[in-house]
């Protein structure tokens, strides 16, 4: 039976997040601003004496851009940080588990804005990459900035609309209407022709002669991304019955990754959902990932990468090879920035209903040189809903419960990420 997913989404989105390894002190000993090599915008370098623990990037809006550091460690001077055109401030604000930090461009600028660790794995890079008003309008949607004096709400417990049935009356469940911020839009207030998002790509991995990772006890990663894909369908179908559901595969059957993306572009898809599950050697790794096309820069991405390309052994006659190059994922980024904005966002939204909402650890957002992914023409985002070689997680994701909690979660960010679309759509209509 399927649990109704519901529609309250609260509280801050959550934008990248990485985990690194952390030692006793963590110190931002300086920060440096360098013009692109590319042409493209800017670069802000927080030089730490030794990784932090981790971060996170929120965009509230167009010229200010928010960097959570988590580290034990001390931040340098703000009078001593350099700024130029088209920044006006860096600063920082001490936290109790870091330091939150505050980027300002002169207004208006339109970039958008990301966070990696830099390959030494040590310093921290904002990327500010030239988009146009209507990528960063997207971008932003629902962005709150953080106070930095209070502490970001947490939600405790199990979240309402995945515990139990129940009635959710802001969910318009018969999907005659669409609720916008506080009021209702019925559907003879809608331009319909302003409104392109109407087809979703569910993915479930590998298939067939591939059964994907093998769990802890025997479990097939191939059957619980199906099982969770046609969960996440069957919601769309039934709260989002104007959406049109798209598989690349309904049963056991193998399809290889270059197909995968012929299949999503053939059938005019708007985002393209990737499901799948996570595997490591040691039995305690936990918690879901979310993976967007880029260059892979962490251990766990480039592990994700190797594995999830490897399915190109299964397919018969394929002359491509398992890994993309850094070129080509350089040329990808240059030509596709919308495209990889979109599916950055879409992946923060999965973040926030995971962590946030379904309660399940999140290890955060992050980038690899995913085949899949790179031969869909449009944002998409790879899920690694757990890890199947965890006992624990492999028995929840095993389950009826664990699979309604998993879809539900997902249905909601395709959602969110859908009204914010459509709502970008009207306003650039009506301007």
């Amino acid at each position: 039976m399927l649990l109704p997913p519901g529609l309250n989404s609260s509280g801050t989105v959550k934008a990248e997040m990485s985990a690194v390894h952390m030692s006793s002190d963590s110190d931002i000993q300086r920060v440096s601003i360098a013009t692109r090599s590319d042409g493209l915008g800017y670069v802000v370098r927080f030089h730490f004496s030794s990784p932090p623990e981790s971060f996170r990037l929120i965009q509230p809006e167009a010229g200010h851009v928010q960097v959570h550091f988590l580290h034990f460690g001390t931040t340098p001077d703000t009078s001593r940080v350099t700024v130029f055109e088209p920044f006006t401030e860096i600063s920082f604000t001490p936290v109790a588990d870091g330091h939150g930090t505050d980027i300002r461009l002169e207004s208006p600028q339109n970039y958008i804005a990301r966070a990696y660790p830099d390959q030494n794995g040590r310093d921290i890079l904002v990327a500010f990459t030239e988009a146009s008003a209507s990528q960063l309008a997207l971008m932003t949607e629902g962005m709150t900035a953080i106070s930095w004096e209070t502490p970001e709400p947490r939600a405790s417990g199990l979240p309402d609309d995945t515990a139990s049935g129940g009635s959710f009356p802001d969910f318009p469940i018969n999907g005659d209407e669409i609720q916008i911020d506080n009021g209702r839009l019925m559907p003879s207030q809608i331009n319909r022709s302003a409104i392109s998002f109407n087809t979703i790509i569910l993915d479930p991995g590998h298939g067939g002669r591939d059964p994907g990772a093998i769990g802890a006890g025997g479990t097939y990663e191939k059957t619980i991304a199906l099982a969770v894909a046609r969960k996440v369908g069957g919601y769309i179908e039934q709260y989002l019955p104007e959406l049109n559901v798209v598989y690349t595969r309904d049963d056991d059957t193998f399809i290889g990754l270059a197909e995968r993306g012929r299949l999503a572009n053939k059938n005019e898809g708007h985002l393209f959902v990737s499901i799948h599950t996570n595997s490591h050697t040691g039995r305690q790794a936990n918690g879901a990932e979310f993976y967007f096309l880029g260059i892979g820069r962490t251990s766990s991405a480039l592990e994700v990468m190797r594995r999830e390309n490897s399915v190109i052994r299964f397919e018969e006659g394929s002359d491509a090879t398992e890994e993309l190059t850094e070129q080509q994922l350089m040329v990808y980024e240059m030509q596709n920035i919308g495209n990889m904005a979109m599916s950055q966002h879409f992946a923060e939204m999965l973040d926030h209903q995971f962590s946030q909402r379904a309660q399940r650890r999140s290890r955060g957002v992050k980038q690899a040189g995913l085949q899949v992914l790179y031969e869909a023409s449009m944002p998409g985002v790879l899920i690694e809903l757990g890890f199947i070689s965890n006992p624990s997680e492999e028995r929840f994701m095993n389950s009826e419960y664990g699979q309604n909690i998993l879809a539900s979660a997902i249905f909601r960010a395709i959602r969110d990420y859908r009204e914010n679309f459509e709502r970008a759509q009207r306003d650039r209509n009506s301007n």
